[in-house]
């Protein structure tokens, strides 16, 4: 992805003066869906997967692996699994985590998964692997795969439910596309998740170059609460401010705090709109740490105004007080 970056913020110098998320967001916005998806193709190494689709089974390509948070052990889960009951306690939560697009050395549950295990007791945690379907390019990942794998998630947490599972303690973590999957997935259980956590969701092909409407990306009522931690608004994240709860460092726009550029090259330009990018799953990760506090504060807007005053502040990540709105870091 960082060979991506490095064009899009090529063509972003080569049309304005300066780089912002908001600048960055028009020239992205210029570009047709398909063009997009071709550019964000023609920059990944090795090259995305264009044909072999329909050769893939959801059942064979798409696997879960589950563990007790007490006794880490992962096992993988099927359907019509007889021994579901004894790789997941159906007394306790479900957490599920959904990598992003391309994930192919599962960066993401390897960042996730060891604090995860190390900071949340007594649940059920799960790490969905989608890799095959993944491997597609962007315009087939973003309208094949993601719908193709939600309703295989969606299936097995139906079969889950059958054997007396709650839904409503089910919480799905979705990092870039996954968080799209994550919310997907919710409508077709509408109003019965739990919670989900999506990680500054994907935003082109649903956001970027056009929002393509509630009913195909993520949106507030996909869980009975949705909280969005966003970072690189309208370029690789999602834009509409659509959860429950909106956590919005630096205004959920591109420079984050630790991601600056460095330097005047096209590489350090890339390098922090990555950075910004999965900002969200540091925050994240490190707000698991409940001695580690990550506070925002809830704004509203008012005729272009933010007004924080005497609003409430409230945690990012799982252990939020889930109060509504748009809050501030």
């Amino acid at each position: 992805m960082v060979r991506v970056f490095v064009f899009l913020t090529a063509l972003l110098c080569s049309t304005v003066g300066n780089v912002h998320g908001a600048s960055l967001r028009d020239v992205l916005q210029s570009l047709s869906e398909a063009a997009l998806a071709r550019l964000l193709d023609s920059f990944e190494t090795p090259a995305p997967r264009i044909t072999g689709f329909t050769t893939l089974v959801p059942e064979r390509n798409i696997r879960l692996f589950c563990t007790k948070t007490s006794e880490p052990k992962f096992q993988e889960v099927f359907f019509d699994d007889r021994n579901l009951t004894a790789k997941i306690n159906f007394t306790l939560p479900l957490t599920i985590a959904i990598h992003g697009w391309r994930d192919s050395n599962t960066t993401f549950y390897n960042a996730l998964t060891p604090r995860y295990l190390r900071f949340v007791k007594n649940t059920n945690y799960c790490v969905l692997d989608w890799r095959a379907y993944a491997e597609f390019g962007y315009q087939i990942a973003a309208r094949q795969s993601v719908p193709v794998v939600a309703k295989y998630l969606f299936g097995l947490l139906q079969y889950m439910s059958l054997l007396y599972l709650p839904l409503e303690n089910v919480s799905l973590i979705g990092f870039s596309m996954g968080g799209q999957i994550a919310g997907l997935t919710g409508k077709l259980l509408p109003g019965r998740i739990g919670s989900i956590y999506a990680l500054d969701p994907a935003g082109p092909l649903f956001s970027v170059p056009f929002d393509i409407g509630a009913t195909r990306r993520i949106a507030g009522t996909d869980a009975r609460y949705v909280q969005v931690i966003y970072t690189a608004r309208y370029t690789a994240g999602f834009g509409p401010l659509v959860g429950t709860q909106n956590f919005l460092p630096n205004e959920g726009f591109h420079p984050q705090a630790p991601c600056k550029v460095t330097g005047d090259g096209l590489a350090e330009l890339s390098i922090a709109l990555r950075c910004s990018h999965q900002y969200a799953v540091k925050l994240f990760i490190d707000s698991l740490d409940p001695a580690i506090p990550i506070e925002g504060q809830k704004c509203n807007v008012i005729l272009g105004l933010r007004l924080c005053a005497f609003q409430p502040k409230d945690r990012l990540g799982i252990y939020a007080k889930r109060i509504p709105g748009n809050f501030y870091l």
